[in-house]
This record gives C-alpha cells, sequence and structure tokens, in this order.
C-alpha cells in the first residue's frame, strides 16, 4: 500500500470512529430522557432530545465526508459545530426518511414526488442551497453578494437563522424581559412538542444507523436520498460556481 492510499485509509477509519461515536450519544442522550420522563417541566427531556438530534446530523455530515461527497474544511468543520446548520440537515434527513402514518398522507407524498419528478421540494433545495452557500459559502470566503436575492423558503430560513435553537435556549434559561420583569422560563415547553421531539429524534438516529450497514438499508427513501446526494454532489463539486438545486 502507497502512502497516499494509508493517509487515506487512516482519515477514512477516523471519520467512521467519529460517525459511530455521534450516533451512540445521540443514542444515550435518548435513552436518558425517559429517566425524566415523569419530571415536570418536561423541559430538560426537550433540550436532550434536541441535541440527539443535533448528534445524528452531525454524524450524516461526517458520512458526507466519508463519501468524498462534502471535503473536510474548516467551514465545514464550523459547520459540524453549528446548531444551526445542523437544524438546517436535520431538515433534508427528515426529506429523506420520508416519514408518514396515514395512508393519506404516504398517497400525498406519492403525488407530490410524482409532480416534482427529478426536482427537489423547495424547503429541501432551500435548506441545501443556504447551507452550501449562506453557512458554509460565506465562512469561506464573505467577499461576494448574489445578483439577485434567490427566493428561499421561508422555514429553512427560520432554521438558518436559529429558531429550533432559540426554542431549546427556551427550555434552558430563564428569560427577562427589557424593563427586568420575567419573560418565559422553561416551563413553556409542552408535553406535545417532546412527544414530537421524542419521535423525530429516534427517525434521524435510525437513518444515520441505517448509513453506517453495508446491508439492505431500511430508515429511508433510496429515491429521494440518491436525489439529496446528486445535489449535494452538485453543489460541492469544485470550481464550478454557483448551482441551484431548489425548483
Amino acid at each position: 500500500m502507497d502512502g497516499a492510499n494509508r493517509r487515506r485509509n487512516q482519515s477514512s477509519n477516523k471519520l467512521h470512529r467519529a460517525i459511530r461515536a455521534s450516533i451512540d450519544n445521540a443514542w444515550r442522550l435518548h435513552e436518558e430522557t425517559y429517566d425524566l420522563e415523569f419530571r415536570t417541566p418536561c423541559a430538560t427531556r426537550y433540550v436532550l432530545l434536541i441535541i440527539a438530534q443535533e448528534e445524528a446530523a452531525k454524524a450524516f455530515l461526517l458520512y458526507l465526508i466519508s463519501e468524498e461527497i462534502v471535503p473536510l474544511t474548516a467551514a465545514v468543520r464550523r459547520a459540524i459545530n453549528d446548531h444551526a446548520c445542523k437544524h438546517l440537515v436535520g431538515m433534508i434527513m427528515d426529506y429523506m426518511i420520508m416519514h408518514w402514518e396515514e395512508i393519506e398522507e404516504l398517497n400525498a407524498i406519492i403525488n407530490r414526488d410524482f409532480e416534482l419528478g427529478n426536482n427537489l421540494p423547495n424547503d429541501v433545495g432551500s435548506a441545501l442551497e443556504i447551507l452550501r452557500y449562506e453557512k458554509i459559502g460565506r465562512w469561506t470566503a464573505d467577499n461576494w453578494v448574489w445578483a439577485e436575492d434567490p427566493a428561499y423558503d421561508r422555514e429553512a430560513l427560520k432554521l438558518a437563522d436559529g429558531k429550533r435553537d432559540r426554542r431549546k435556549q427556551d427550555a434552558l434559561y430563564v428569560r427577562i424581559g427589557a424593563d427586568g420583569q420575567l419573560a418565559s422560563t422553561p416551563a413553556v415547553i409542552t408535553q406535545t412538542e417532546v412527544a414530537t421531539e421524542l419521535a423525530r429524534a429516534s427517525r434521524y438516529i435510525n437513518f444515520a444507523e441505517a448509513l453506517t450497514t453495508a446491508e439492505e438499508r431500511h430508515g429511508f427513501d433510496k429515491e429521494r436520498f440518491e436525489k439529496v446526494m446528486a445535489a449535494l454532489k452538485l453543489l460541492f463539486k469544485p470550481n464550478e460556481g454557483m448551482a441551484s438545486v431548489a425548483p
């Protein structure tokens, strides 16, 4: 084995260990929330579940690096540690997981995918482009402007602006208003929110687990996965200028 291949294998092994550690930590956080199931307020469970989701998103980003779809640069390392970036990744993961509960939901999903053809939904395409250009791109070089502002999806923009992370902060801290009076406490977090995030965390972790197995992969839709991979390869292709993956 020559030196280049040896270094490549060493790098791959390091990434696989990091992926495994991120997934294991996500499971640990997820499982520890059950120790708090009957505690009130339920805010601590909420925080742990959001962090578990972030760890699963981190594992996916590391997977993309290990597959040489995304390069390991200083800006990408910053994205791995950035809460808003991991929540954007969560939106992308949700799309690939294709969760549904009622048959009507599945039929609607199938019809929508048929209408879109090879295109991605605007929210997913926006999440990908914001991650690539507004986060990683601007951390790489902030000396450029758009000729025309992109029409990004509103929910993707909210995630990029830290909407979910602010809710996580609500679950941790007592907030004080401008006049010094109490603005909010962690008691604002509801059991409904916790139930939603518990289910979401389970889906994200199972998705990340599925990426680590060489067996038949479950936990996500294969066609949606391939569409996202193709979009990521286009967005992170070296020296190709700025590509668009949103319809």
